[in-house]
């Protein structure tokens, strides 16, 4: 019998190295070079008129050697708990902001009766580029991503009259959900590639 590679040929480009990936609960996963410990992540957060932090969304990661690329990928619920729910969304590397993976969420408008029924998965994701000569951090590109850098997800809502929650449900099952909502944790994934 042959190797797997003399019938499925590898690709010269974009191979995956490693794959962090885990429900956001305190968990620790195995890296190739480096254990990454996800934060825990224990309820809804609600959106005010400050970028916060999203809860479960930091990492600080090294990338493995000789990758060119780096996948980003937060993917959380997302429920307007008043009109749509007019979210913004920005990403950071070490506090600086990546403008070009800006996000607004938001669902249909329910002005006119006050009702916020629309929910829907949220998700921040974004490429990093590690070939680039400078650093460029606003668009995401790097020239020598060697060492530990952290990556995170900051939310706000829009003003006081467009709220919204992140990681729990506010309907269950044809009824409402119980306490303040039946949680959904978050889940984080960074991906290597060469």
């Amino acid at each position: 019998m042959g190797n797997f590679t003399d019938i499925f040929t590898v690709a010269s480009s974009n191979n995956l190295i490693e794959s962090i990936s885990g429900i956001c609960d305190g968990r620790t996963i195995e890296g190739i070079s480096s254990s990454y410990t996800l934060e825990n992540v224990t309820g809804g957060q609600t959106t005010n008129d400050s970028y916060a932090d999203v809860i479960g969304s930091s990492i600080t990661y090294t990338p493995p050697a000789n990758t060119k690329y780096i996948h980003y990928e937060y993917i959380f619920k997302f429920d307007p708990t008043s009109r749509s729910g007019i979210s913004h969304f920005r990403l950071y590397v070490d506090n600086s902001q990546v403008t070009a993976a800006y996000r607004q969420l938001s669902s249909s408008d329910g002005y006119t009766t006050g009702y916020a029924y629309g929910t829907m998965q949220g998700r921040m994701d974004f490429v990093f580029d590690l070939t680039a000569s400078y650093d460029d951090v606003s668009n995401g590109e790097f020239s020598n991503w060697t060492t530990s850098k952290t990556i995170k997800t900051k939310a706000r809502r829009y003003n006081s009259s467009y709220t919204s929650s992140l990681n729990t449900n506010t309907w269950m099952d044809g009824s409402g959900a119980s306490g303040d909502g039946v949680w959904t944790p978050p889940l984080l994934t960074v991906t290597a590639y060469s």
